[in-house]
């Protein structure tokens, strides 16, 4: 692999590490549907995150958390620890993907749900979960045997990533736990740093229990293309019974 395209993959690896959220639509109020009533035991919640990189190798992070939810006045609170984490990378982001295992996601739950299931509030903002994650990429950068012209073409695009990330960093979809199953999608251009410009179309499916109105099975399709450059980031998640 040449020089170039091993700076191309580790900034691309940089990014799989930050885009943890991508952009999305939220469902319209009147395709959310009613009947929520989550089970006291507790549930699986997995999130699968694949993003694809240069020579058709992909960047996947699967995480696992033991969930429950609880009743609460006005809703439902969601509380989870973390039991499971994968990770699958090529070669030139071992690093990445140790800092990725190593890393415990604390920042998640608790989750409040109003008493349809859409996600009203909890955890840290994003903001403050964005610059973590930046200042622990930068961190672990600085510690890895990369050359100085290396190093300093990846710290500057983590700095262009957070600084545009207003534009591509967003929330859970809100009806995840309670999703509409009609798919929805959406297509925005942006703005990147140097004057470049790109577009980005998200697509968005689920299926729900029809006895509790939980989310079974929910994906989120991100398909970036700037220049004649198409990435592909893929997210899933999955709610079963545990145990």
């Amino acid at each position: 692999m040449s020089g170039l395209d091993r700076r191309a993959t580790l900034r691309l690896g940089a990014g799989a590490l930050l885009l943890t959220l991508a952009p999305m639509v939220a469902a319209r109020a009147a395709d959310r549907l009613p009947g929520f009533a989550p089970p006291d035991g507790p549930m699986l919640y997995t999130r699968r995150l694949e993003r694809a990189l240069p020579g058709g190798a992909s960047f996947v992070v699967s995480r696992s958390f033991a969930v429950r939810f609880r009743h609460a006045a006005d809703g439902f609170i969601v509380e989870g620890e973390q039991v499971a984490v994968q990770v699958d990378a090529p070669d030139p982001l071992a690093a990445f993907a140790r800092l990725e295992r190593e890393r415990e996601e604390v920042g998640l739950f608790p989750l409040r749900l109003d008493a349809d299931g859409t996600i009203a509030g909890g955890g840290a903002p994003l903001a403050t979960r964005l610059d973590a994650a930046v200042h622990e990429t930068l961190a672990a950068i600085e510690a890895q045997a990369h050359d100085p012209a290396e190093r300093a073409e990846l710290v500057r695009f983590v700095n262009a990533f957070h600084q545009s990330a207003g534009k591509l960093v967003t929330e859970l979809p809100r009806d995840l736990f309670a999703p509409a199953e009609t798919p929805r999608s959406e297509s925005r251009e942006i703005a990147l740093p140097g004057g470049n410009s790109g577009e980005v179309l998200v697509t968005f499916s689920a299926t729900r229990d029809p006895a509790t109105g939980l989310m079974r099975h929910a994906r989120r399709e991100v398909v970036t293309e700037v220049e004649g450059d198409r990435r592909r980031t893929l997210e899933s998640w999955q709610l079963a019974p545990l145990g």
